[in-house]
């Protein structure tokens, strides 16, 4: 029996393209913005933004908790030392956690085998390349990590990390909060 070479193709392929959206669905995307005239050098001590400031998009106490202890974690093993008056530090630190549902589209052009028939000593016959469209819903975490001068209060620095979340990220946070927090305080100071 001749196989269609066109629908193996097809098959590699969409395995290839479901496994790079899966992939790319789950790793842990991290950015930051920093204020160029802010002098890092200078800064060794810093406190929390007043808790009544402070928004919270998280449900849940435990992940804000935990995403205040590692942050402060992350901070004091690059020998920042906290202060408990914001008025005595170099700069004063504040977070945003959450997640929200997303709704991802992708469409990609899907071959298809068209009608094979058998012409004398060949077969013959044509591609048909049509669209695909695949819907991936899933819940989306972010963190946020802001930094403020602490003379001007002006803001020096953001950093965020944003990833689909699994449901070990949200049953077992802990881990998941730390090595997000970890990856966005990597380029804390800016270099």
């Amino acid at each position: 029996m001749i196989r269609n070479p066109l629908s193996a193709a097809a098959r590699v392929i969409g395995c290839v393209a479901a496994a790079l959206i899966l992939t790319s669905c789950a790793t842990l995307r991290v950015g930051s913005d920093y204020d160029r005239a802010a002098s890092f050098a200078d800064y060794h001590t810093f406190a929390w933004m007043p808790p009544h400031t402070r928004i919270y998009e998280s449900s849940n106490p435990l992940v804000v908790q935990r995403a205040h202890d590692a942050i402060q974690a992350a901070l004091t093993a690059k020998g920042y030392r906290l202060v408990s008056d914001p008025a005595d530090a170099d700069f004063v630190v504040d977070f945003t956690i959450g997640a929200r549902e997303r709704t991802d589209l992708y469409s990609y052009p899907a071959p298809y085998g068209g009608p094979w028939v058998w012409a004398g000593p060949y077969w013959w016959g044509a591609p048909y390349w049509g669209s695909e469209v695949n819907v991936h819903r899933y819940r989306e975490g972010t963190i946020s990590v802001d930094i403020f001068d602490g003379r001007t209060h002006r803001p020096v620095w953001h950093g965020w990390a944003r990833k689909e979340l699994t449901r070990a990220d949200m049953e077992h946070s802990a881990s998941s909060i730390r090595e997000a927090v970890d990856s966005v305080l990597a380029r804390f100071p800016p270099k």
